[in-house]
């Protein structure tokens, strides 16, 4: 049926993930060495399903699938009208309608948000939250990482952090919270499953890449034991999850100046090899099984026709040049709503990051477009 999900998510018996740092000051803490890993398997997996899409194209009249009326912070329904007409009425009164008009929102043209989120379980909280814009008419995409313990100004718990929105109302209401705090309306989501982006890989005939360095580190809690020797080698779905969720080896002096941006530039390889496979895949044998892969790991509102849209869109995008990212900043040892170490955003650099990334917007969004809450105090003095 259109618009509904081609799948429930399928839940691993695993033991609850970890991985990754969080931001200085606040000490490392493993759940965060997942987020890499989603990021990867979120844009390979939809482009390849995308892709599958475009086989069928021929077969269906494709038109651009509509997108959500503007709806953030300062446009939010008051009595059956936004609150910009209101003023846009007031401003028509007193003679500045061209100024308040210029304020309004209105969407591109050809311009589409995408949430893509990434668990091993098919509630509970989210392990990583992904905003990307795709411009169909310029093709280029814009990821944003929000990180999983953001603050929000949200009533349905006193966990005041955004992946908690997953568990209490699922990809629909973690989407609220991000048009609401970030203030860009999302048309579509994805909630993906870790296990797909192994068997992606290895239906794709693994990944070519080259290891910057030795690798050493094992986490028995996990399950997680990365060695690899530096140079040009061909991993399969497994060790292609292992090495991009690598940080340093379990001895810290042994490659501690392996910094985040080396660790992207990994991450680069291996995501620019499947996609690029993904694009170029010419086999019709190959249909099914990305088809079985996405039903079985991928849950999804966006309906067959509007993926066959995209699919016709996204073969033309160059995933080099065509791809921008970011990560939003912010300090991590904020309390908020009694909740420990969330993530206050930074002001000045969210509202440039949105905007340089995922505002589907003509204008440029301002701070009063968002609502981005203030910790109620911190545990570390600057």
């Amino acid at each position: 049926m259109e618009g509904a999900p081609l799948a429930q998510i399928q839940t691993p018996n695993r033991r609850p993930s970890s991985g990754g740092r969080r931001q200085q000051p606040v000490k490392p803490y493993k759940r965060r060495r997942r987020g890499a890993i989603w990021a990867l398997y979120t844009f390979v997996a939809v482009l390849a399903v995308l892709v599958v899409g475009a086989y069928a194209a021929g077969t269906f009249f494709i038109t651009p699938p509509p997108v959500k009326e503007a709806k953030t912070q300062a446009t939010a329904p008051v009595t059956g009208k936004t609150q910009q007409t209101d003023k846009a009425e007031q401003a028509q009164d007193e003679g500045t309608a061209p100024e308040i008009a210029a304020s309004a929102l209105k969407r591109k043209e050809g311009v589409y948000n995408f949430l893509l989120l990434g668990s091993d379980k098919g509630g509970g909280n989210a392990d990583t939250i992904i905003v990307a814009s795709y411009d169909t008419k310029n093709q280029k995409v814009g990821v944003l990482s929000v990180p999983r313990d953001t603050m929000v100004d949200r009533d349905w718990s006193r966990n005041g952090k955004i992946n908690a929105a997953l568990g209490h109302g699922g990809p629909e209401l973690l989407a609220e919270e991000i048009t609401k705090t970030l203030g860009v309306p999302i048309d579509y989501y994805f909630h993906i499953n870790l296990q797909g982006f192994v068997a992606l890989v290895d239906e794709l005939g693994g990944v070519d890449v080259d290891i910057p360095v030795d690798m050493n580190y094992d986490d028995p809690y996990q399950n997680l034991h990365i060695h690899f020797k530096k140079g040009p080698q061909h991993l399969d779905g497994q060790a292609a999850m292992e090495a991009v969720r690598y940080r340093h080896d379990n001895k810290s002096s042994v490659n501690a100046n392996y910094s985040d941006l080396d660790r992207t530039k990994l991450q680069q390889q291996v995501l620019t090899g499947l996609a690029n496979k993904v694009i170029s895949w010419n086999s019709i044998t190959k249909v099914q099984s990305f088809l079985n892969i996405f039903n079985t790991y991928v849950k999804t509102d966006m309906g067959m026709k509007d993926m066959i849209y995209f699919a016709t869109q996204g073969v033309k995008l160059d995933t080099k040049n065509a791809v921008s990212s970011a990560t939003l900043e912010g300090r991590g040892d904020a309390y908020y709503r009694a909740s420990a170490w969330c993530m206050e955003l930074n002001q000045d650099s969210t509202v440039k990051l949105v905007n340089e990334l995922v505002n589907p917007y003509t204008r440029a969004l301002t701070l009063k477009d968002m609502n981005l809450p203030r910790a109620e105090r911190y545990y570390f003095k600057y």
